[in-house]
């Protein structure tokens, strides 16, 4: 990787496309809303994608990125009204708003302890500033990633390399990682990809295999919530559905949990949860079963099996407002269907990482839920994502992640 300082983005080559709206989204824009939907602009007219100027009234607006073949048609990355912005010179306007998005991250970040957690995201993307980039940190490692080709190539990922290194001097490796069904997963920016990368959070020890896992790794979102498990833990035999690699299951046998069972589909799922039992030297036991939620908890409902604290966190059921609707009945029967496994007078999580379910339709979802099974609920606690993972005030869809704990009365 070259020393010499370069840019966090790519400019392209030749005259910059202009992309105007037909329909006048201004003020939202100007409240923090960075997403721009198809049906704002003339479907008729083909624009490549990239860098574009926004015009408005054939007013320029601002700058962002179009992507021609989804419905989020255009990310804004900045206002025309910008005091930095010099709309005779884009290059400067988009190094210096870069620059300084970049800054007001890694001041937010500062507040972390790294004695008890050194994994954390660095750049969530629109809640830094940075659209369609994220990047998490994992001890020594730092993983790029992308939700679009557009952004992929609007970023410079040597240019992030370099800005990683320097403010965060213990980085040693950055990697750039893509779907796990591409052709190429991921690329080494700067350093080796170690097999597993082992890393702390709030005191705790987890190991990932980040090339083949999910996410960046980790989900390193449910931090705060993981932690509070711990704490309501103690003495509880505890069940842990969708565990994926078992996070809130360590936290519960760390908090002193009588036993725990963790349930994934994935056997490789949950084979990471018994390695993270063993990095974390826990002797709690624990049970790692590999077999459909849905599945077990019918099989644990016709034997009567029950738990004093059951963690129910699926994955999205409403990948897009489209399937809101069947969703909805699914986290409604999970939901359901766990409480049914909770003891008299236990406890019961219910998560939702799905931006499509609001956190008044997730109220909702949870009412309905005790209400089929003619209990009681009382709301101990509401969390959602970690100080980490920041989004705009004026784009609520970004407060994606939902987690209740509730006494079952």
């Amino acid at each position: 990787m070259t020393n010499a300082p370069l840019p966090l983005i790519h400019f392209p080559e030749g005259k910059i496309p202009e992309i105007s709206l037909i329909r006048d989204v201004s003020k939202h824009l100007k409240r923090g809303h960075r997403w721009i939907f198809a049906d704002c602009f003339d479907q008729k007219e083909k624009h490549p994608e990239g860098l574009a100027i926004l015009k408005s009234r054939n007013e320029v607006l601002g700058f962002g990125l179009v992507q021609p073949d989804t419905q989020l048609r255009f990310r804004v990355l900045c206002l025309a009204e910008e005091p930095f912005v010099r709309n005779n010179n884009l290059f400067h306007t988009m190094t210096v708003w870069s620059e300084l998005q970049w800054k007001k991250a890694v001041e937010i970040r500062k507040y972390f302890s790294s004695e008890a957690t050194n994994s954390f995201r660095l750049i969530n993307g629109e809640g830094d500033g940075m659209p369609g980039l994220i990047v998490d940190i994992y001890d020594d490692t730092a993983v790029i990633k992308h939700d679009h080709q557009a952004v992929e190539r609007f970023w410079n990922h040597v240019g992030i390399a370099q800005k990683i290194v320097q403010d965060f001097p213990s980085i040693k490796t950055v990697y750039h990682k893509r779907r796990n069904d591409d052709e190429v997963k991921g690329i080494e920016i700067l350093g080796h990809l170690k097999e597993e990368v082992l890393f702390k959070e709030n005191g705790s020890f987890f190991a990932t295999n980040i090339r083949d896992a999910a996410k960046t790794g980790f989900f390193l979102d449910q931090r705060d919530n993981r932690k509070l498990i711990g704490q309501f833990a103690h003495e509880k035999s505890v069940l842990n559905l969708f565990s994926y690699t078992a996070g809130f299951s360590v936290f519960a046998a760390k908090g002193g949990a009588r036993e725990v069972t963790s349930v994934d589909i994935a056997k490789a799922a949950t084979l990471a949860a018994g390695r993270n039992f063993e990095v974390n030297a826990l002797k709690t036991k624990h049970e790692a079963i590999a077999q459909d939620a849905f599945l077990f908890i019918d099989e644990r409902i016709k034997d009567k099996s029950k738990w004093d604290l059951v963690i129910t966190d699926p994955p999205s059921f409403a990948p897009n407002q489209k399937s809101v609707e069947t969703a909805i009945e699914a986290y409604i029967k999970i939901f359901s269907q766990s409480l049914k496994l909770v003891s008299n007078n236990g406890m019961f999580a219910a998560s939702s990482c799905s931006s499509h379910i609001t956190t008044d339709k997730f109220f909702e979802i949870c009412r309905e839920a005790f209400s089929k099974n003619r209990k009681r609920g009382t709301l101990v606690y509401f969390g959602g994502q970690p100080f980490d993972h920041p989004y705009p005030i004026a784009m609520e869809e970004l407060r994606y992640l939902k987690f209740a704990l509730f006494r079952v009365d």
